[in-house]
């Protein structure tokens, strides 16, 4: 297909689009960006034509209502180099405010420096209730704007993975018609999440930068690099030798030189000098693969291998890997991609009130939905891979702003303005030094009161790091979030935690209440109801499948109640269905 066949589809299906599409020019300083294009769903949501913004700057749609702090967070976002999400009040060109919930992504079309601002935008009304999920829109028509030619990394201007895969599989091509081979050097960068916790995105983005630049300085004339996955570069090395022995020694020498290249001297980091551990693996073509993705593949798998030996820090594609490690490693790989494209999903659980019977709160569960009709993953299985790849930090800020974005919106029916979600916080979230500063600043973006957003802890946070688990327990109470003991009688904490903790709910375990009202677990059901009493803690019983399990906590001054009874977890539309409500 050619450049403007892909042009004019790409132009199509945005005309078409139910969602406004935006492009600007990439100015941030005054007098800012310009619009270079908008759809005709932009005409409609603000009334304004296509021929009266082109040339002006968004500025024209902001009045009074519109959210300063957003705006300062946008501008910092796009000055890094990175993506945008958020939401705000802009104006129609009757003067008549309307709430907007949009993304806007830096482009490259060279390759080069960022050109243009790309915009996916909705307004946030019952009026125009959205067919599909504002990110998933966007990830859609950027595929488009891949498929027109954008290969490159908005933060690094390294090949992105697809681009780095196109010109890998043509570099094997050519060097297989020569009799030649084609290598690629995996450098897996470790622990980078602890730059975006401890100093924010703008700083990981300026580290990710400078470690590319670093790496492109080192390459040669031939040599490609791409930046494949979040914290994960690959150099593309055609060799220009036939004997085997040769190449190999080539690529083993190109691999340390890269090394060194991002170790010989520390990077500055918002005035320190960090340390970067970054492990590499070298795969060639042929032999390992004749497929680019495949080659690939093989080359990171290695990274993670020497990433959990710390011995060798360059390591060669290796044969004997079993299939179901490969799995694993395509597992991990898959679930970095979607933390990165925020691909998990929120199901609600109701919590039910016992002496009313009525649905007062939902628990928010993540879920991670999977192709071609199969079952979505539950969190059972990718929050521990999360926790050990270190992205507990933004996959818990994700599901937390998800969770407070979707209570306000049923807040806002009427009758619900008491209505809570309870979120699960990770052991690893919890050794974050500033999470009670983080939630609190997404509840206020979202504008949600933190009464209404109750922690799920678990007891196995408590066996560990005691000293840093209690400070962020603290915080996180006294920014005035409530906080829930889950799974309290599985882990092994004691009595004395519980008492000096400010707990607001203990969540007794499903595996007690099954017993009930005559197996053994019954009596730990009871007990911890008389605790609960005397500690002035509500008491919830977790896992209720039928009347009797209901009866038996009611009976034993039980305040709450959920399980498969009631409802199993849903999507927040089902929920809305299920309790009566409009769906947003």
């Amino acid at each position: 297909m050619e450049s403007g066949d892909k042009l004019s589809i790409l132009e199509a299906i945005i005309g078409q689009t139910d969602y406004a599409v935006v492009i600007t020019t990439a100015e941030l300083d005054p007098p800012g960006p310009a619009f270079a294009y908008v759809n005709d769903a932009f005409e409609r949501m603000t009334g304004y034509t296509r021929d009266e913004v082109l040339g002006a700057t968004p500025r024209m749609l902001q009045g009074e209502a519109t959210e300063r702090s957003v705006l300062e967070r946008l501008k910092a976002n796009l000055r890094a180099g990175d993506s945008f999400e958020g939401c705000t009040w802009n104006y129609r060109t009757d003067g008549s405010p309307y709430q907007l919930e949009w993304t806007i992504t830096p482009l490259r079309p060279e390759g080069e420096a960022i050109e243009y601002f790309f915009s996916v935008q909705r307004e946030v009304s019952e009026r125009h209730p959205p067919q599909d999920n504002l990110a998933t829109q966007t990830r859609r028509l950027s595929a488009f704007l891949n498929a027109a030619g954008t290969n490159h990394d908005p933060i690094t201007g390294a090949l992105n993975h697809r681009g780095m895969l196109l010109r890998l599989q043509r570099l094997m091509a050519e060097t297989n018609a020569a009799h030649s081979v084609t290598g690629i050097v995996s450098l897996h960068f470790r622990r980078l999440d602890r730059v975006d916790q401890a100093f924010g995105i703008e700083a990981l983005n300026q580290l990710l930068n400078d470690i590319g630049e670093r790496l492109g300085n080192r390459l040669e004339a031939n040599e490609s690099l791409a930046r494949s996955h979040e914290h994960t570069f690959a150099a593309l090395i055609p060799v220009g030798t036939d004997e085997a022995d040769d190449a190999d020694r080539h690529l083993m020498a190109r691999a340390h030189a890269l090394v060194a290249a991002v170790t010989e001297a520390g990077f500055e980091v918002a005035g320190d000098t960090l340390q970067v551990q970054v492990y590499a693996g070298v795969a060639r073509a042929p032999p390992d693969s004749r497929d680019a993705q495949e080659l690939v593949l093989r080359a990171e798998e290695v990274t993670q291998r020497g990433a959990n030996s710390d011995t060798e820090l360059v390591r060669w594609a290796d044969h004997t890997i079993k299939p179901a490690q490969r799995q694993q490693i395509k597992f991990e790989s898959k679930l970095q991609r979607a933390v990165t494209e925020r691909e998990l999903v929120l199901h609600y659980q109701p919590i039910v009130d016992l002496a009313s019977g009525e649905v007062v709160g939902a628990e928010a569960l993540a879920r991670w939905p999977q192709p071609d009709g199969q079952a979505p993953i539950g969190p059972d299985h990718f929050i521990p891979l999360a926790e050990e790849l270190g992205l507990m930090g933004r996959l818990g800020a994700q599901v937390f702003e998800d969770a407070c974005r979707q209570l306000h919106r049923w807040q806002a029916h009427p009758g619900n303005a008491a209505f809570w979600v309870s979120v699960n916080v990770a052991p690893a979230q919890l050794r974050d030094p500033d999470i009670a500063d983080h939630f609190s600043a997404i509840a206020r973006e979202v504008g949600v009161s933190p009464a209404h957003v109750k922690l799920e802890i678990t007891e196995s946070a408590l066996e560990h790091g005691l000293d840093e688990v209690i400070h962020a327990i603290d915080a996180l109470a006294a920014a005035g979030f409530p906080l829930a003991l889950d799974d309290f009688g599985t882990g092994y904490s004691s009595l004395r935690r519980l008492i000096d903790m400010p707990f607001n709910i203990i969540k007794v375990d499903r595996s007690f209440v099954s017993q009930t009202p005559d197996g053994r677990g019954a009596g730990v059901v009871a007990s911890l109801s008389q605790l609960s009493s005397h500690l002035h803690i509500h008491a919830l019983g977790e896992g209720v499948e039928n009347a009797v399990h209901e009866a038996f906590l009611r009976a034993n001054n039980y305040r709450f109640a959920q399980g498969y009874y009631y409802a199993k977890p849903m999507a927040a539309a089902d929920f809305a269905t299920w309790s009566g409500w409009p769906t947003d």
